[in-house]
């Protein structure tokens, strides 16, 4: 602690300006680094949304293409039963988007009259799903892997062939049913829609798309999660026809920021109720507000040093006129009489030194004044302290004769102040009850002398007293049962006295054996 207090002033100054300097702009620092942190957030989230909201617009248009082309080759082969005219016509159709699996046409009974490159040519399809959606006017199908054609066409990769069902039905000239077109869209193009979307920025590195469907299979996704069935909080989300962003933990214990949408459809084409989400590991999304805490952080501690430098430089500008006050004081101190210069450095200084050179002329009109009083103060002190040393030898001499008074006393005598404590015991105490002065005095009488079926009243007795003031049991000769050393009871009469004034309160008592009788 005297360490501390030997800083100067400019110390203490300097440590103040230091203090709140780096108090102040870490405070800044934070409150703008909790802004822009919230702000890159919520802008993370929303890229990741608008990403999510582009795929389902881009999955919706790119379906509604094809839909729109299957729709009106299907318009243009009703009523044709020439088979080369409809050959030519899906082939060409199959040309014209890579993506286009397979395409057919079946005879009102669901057998496949013509294909392209000639696959499944005669077999029945009328229990296949697209068949019977056509006929239901559904002609949307969603995701499902290839059956009847896997063996035809072969997988290129390890995974299977998975198809978007699109069929039409057609009619004769008049009017009536006579078969269907169906189309197996390759679900690869989805891929493609994925590179659309993700490449020309670089974020497919950092970030997995998902396509799930409507009964939550994943039917594009990283490896591990394709083809899985997923329940998280931001699917259930998306399948409420609402987009937005969420930081969830996923199955796989990871936290992801997670944006999502869904798909709503385009103009005719109504949509087979999937959903994208959009997730990245939440470290790497967050890995700017990382950089950004860093970045306030580090220009935070430059700005609270450069203002500590300052504040050192002002501290000493102030305390400068300071220390040549100082050493005025120091002077003054010595027993000089030392004018204080004149300072214009600020108003206190100033003020300041005028007062130390009020303080020197009152010194010296009062020194005389001391040396007068001094001496009439040193003849008053002699002459007291003789009063008072007499005095005390008379207080003395005369404890000295109580004193003797009580040790040569006939009868033994025991002090006791208001708590119940011993406070004095004389020699005959000792005689009577075994116990030597010392061993007694500071001790409770009552766990002394009285037995302990006396106890209790003597407790109550002395309540009673300290409350009311009463003792009626002061003044009179009593006759009572007391213990000795050894724990033998005695009876003994005893007369107790009572001094209750401003400088002493206690009880006293002239105990002596009970007369024997007879």
């Amino acid at each position: 602690m005297h360490r501390w207090r030997r800083f100067s002033l400019g110390a203490w100054l300097a440590v103040a300006f230091t203090g709140l300097s780096l108090l102040l702009t870490l405070s800044l620092t934070l409150f703008s680094d909790r802004t822009a942190s919230r702000q890159v957030r919520e802008g993370m989230g929303a890229n990741l949304t608008e990403l999510a909201q582009q795929t389902a617009s881009h999955l919706d248009r790119n379906m509604f293409e094809r839909y729109r082309e299957v729709r009106l080759i299907a318009q243009q082969l009703s009523g044709t039963t020439d088979a080369p005219s409809v050959k030519r016509a899906i082939e060409a159709l199959q040309k014209s988007y890579p993506y286009y699996a397979w395409i057919g046409v079946t005879d009102a009974a669901g057998v496949v009259r013509v294909a392209t490159r000639g696959m499944l040519e005669g077999v029945d399809v009328s229990q296949r799903p697209w068949f019977q959606n056509a006929q239901a006017d559904r002609p949307m199908g969603d995701v499902h892997e290839a059956t009847l054609l896997a063996p035809l066409l072969g997988a290129p990769g390890a995974e299977p062939l998975r198809f978007v069902d699109i069929a039409f039905p057609l009619t004769d000239a008049q009017g009536q049913f006579a078969g269907v077109l169906g189309v197996h869209l390759s679900w690869n193009w989805a891929s493609e829609v994925q590179d659309a979307i993700f490449a020309p920025v670089g974020r497919h590195r950092a970030v997995d798309l998902l396509i799930v469907s409507n009964t939550g299979t994943v039917l594009l996704g990283p490896q591990g999660v394709q083809g899985t069935r997923l329940q998280v909080p931001s699917l259930e989300a998306a399948g409420g026809a609402a987009s937005g962003h969420a930081r969830e933990t996923w199955p796989d214990g990871e936290t992801y920021l997670v944006g999502y949408s869904r798909d709503a459809g385009f103009d005719a084409y109504p949509g087979l109720g999937w959903r994208v989400l959009v997730r990245q590991p939440l470290d790497e999304a967050y890995a700017p507000v990382n950089q950004l805490h860093r970045h306030m952080l580090l220009g935070g501690v430059g700005a609270a040093l450069l203002f500590s430098l300052l504040g050192w430089a002002v501290a000493r500008l102030i305390t400068r006129p300071l220390l040549d006050l100082t050493d005025v004081a120091r002077g003054i101190a010595a027993g000089y009489a030392v004018k204080a210069p004149a300072s214009g450095a600020y108003r206190e200084v100033a003020l300041l030194g005028n007062a130390f050179n009020a303080l020197v002329k009152s010194l010296q009109d009062n020194e005389n004044e001391l040396r007068k009083s001094n001496a009439a103060l040193e003849r008053r002190v002699s002459e007291r302290t003789a009063e008072l040393r007499e005095a005390m030898d008379d207080v003395r001499a005369s404890e000295e004769r109580v004193h003797a008074v009580i040790d040569h006393a006939q009868e033994a005598f025991i002090g006791m102040d208001f708590e119940g404590v011993i406070t004095d015991w004389n020699d005959q105490a000792e005689k009577l009850f075994g116990w030597k002065r010392a061993d007694v005095l500071g001790e409770s009488l009552a766990d002394t002398i009285l037995p302990g079926r006396y106890q209790t009243a003597f407790v109550q007795a002395m309540a009673h007293f300290l409350t009311t003031g009463e003792a009626p049991f002061t003044g009179q000769l009593m006759e009572r049962t007391v213990l000795n050393q050894r724990g033998e009871e005695m009876q003994v009469e005893m007369t107790i006295g009572l001094i209750n004034t401003a400088n002493l309160k206690l009880f006293n008592a002239f105990v002596r054996p009970a007369a024997r009788r007879p």
